[in-house]
């Protein structure tokens, strides 16, 4: 039991595949800090589930033990449409040797206990890709159902749900969001997050629980697994499901669920004197982000937002350090 969802988001002309999905594992038991968005051994790709999890965690596990064997597999010169293919003849390779010890239920549906999400960067179409992997009765395997197959679309996103009416409930509640806010027009930004979290939170949902897995794919071929703080941004951090202390929490960047956007970019809109910088090296970098009247620029590119964070925090560390050794030397 899950929701997870796929998509192309677009900002300042730069696309990227994203991956989310809650964090409840159900049947029997219930785990709010499931892993369930899983990296593979390439960084262009990403797969997760929703369903049965004692059938999708020995199929994800093979799957990852089999790349890590496979050279051709593990190198970025393989498309990733082979990786799909090779996985599908793998989910059906294993779901065949499943053995029925139970009277009565249908072979076919222990196969189908598990749905997957796949998708990543294919360098030979230059584009992002997502499929649906699902097992078929009348094909006695594992088949996939591309969701990028118009790729001119404006906006393009897949919703996987175990029941199936989470995911129609999902993509409902996401097409109202786009027309109530007048987005219809607009590129694709992080609206189905939006739409996850909103269903996680959720307390009449019960199988849609936990804080939230996010993924990205860029274009390098390269992948970011992210944090989120749960179930607000005053909330504790968590990092694949699991809950942390924030002075132990994994060094990755982190949502802010009620903004969608990542707390550590999060720069001041306003510096009042900007002059205290001045002793700083990259004093002249921070004066180019800001105006004249001290207001941040707008449409930083996110490699400067990066270098501005990191200034700021070593300045404010070196403050803290001076401030310190001020006290100890008046004190003594």
């Amino acid at each position: 039991m899950t929701l997870c969802v796929a998509w192309i988001r677009q900002k300042n002309n730069v696309e990227e595949l994203v991956f989310a999905t809650d964090s409840s594992l159900t049947g029997g038991e219930k785990w709010n800090q499931g892993i369930k968005l899983f990296e593979l051994p390439r960084t262009d790709c990403l797969i997760c589930f929703a369903g049965e999890t004692g059938r999708a965690y020995p199929l994800i596990l093979n799957l990852i033990s089999s790349i890590k064997l496979n050279r051709r597999l593990q190198s970025s010169r393989t498309d990733v449409e082979e990786v799909l293919n090779y996985l599908s003849s793998v989910f059906t390779s294993l779901v065949s040797t499943i053995i029925n010890e139970i009277s009565g239920l249908d072979i076919h549906e222990l196969r189908a206990g598990a749905k997957f999400l796949f998708g990543g960067w294919s360098w030979l179409e230059s584009r992002f890709r997502i499929w649906q992997l699902y097992y078929s009765k009348d094909a006695e395997g594992f088949v996939f159902k591309e969701c990028t197959d118009e790729p001119n679309k404006n906006r393009i996103y897949t919703f996987l749900g175990d029941p199936i009416d989470l995911a129609n409930l999902a993509s409902r509640n996401y097409k109202k969001l786009v027309y109530d806010n007048d987005k219809q027009d607009d590129k694709m930004d992080m609206e189905p997050l939006q739409v996850l979290i909103e269903m996680s939170r959720d307390k009449e949902i019960r199988t849609v629980d936990g804080a939230i897995q996010i993924a990205k794919i860029y274009k390098s071929g390269t992948s970011e697994f992210f944090g989120i703080n749960w179930p607000s941004r005053e909330g504790k951090p968590h990092f694949q499901g699991r809950s942390f202390n924030p002075h132990s929490k994994p060094e990755v960047r982190y949502f802010d669920p009620d903004t969608l956007t990542l707390i550590e970019d999060k720069l001041p809109n306003i510096i009042e004197d900007i002059t205290r910088f001045s002793q700083l090296e990259d004093f002249d970098f921070i004066r180019s982000c800001y105006g004249v009247d001290g207001s941040l620029k707008e449409n930083i590119p996110d490699n400067d937002r990066e270098r501005l964070i990191y200034i700021f925090r070593e300045a404010a560390y070196q403050y803290f350090i001076e401030e310190t050794k001020s006290k100890e030397s008046s004190g003594s």
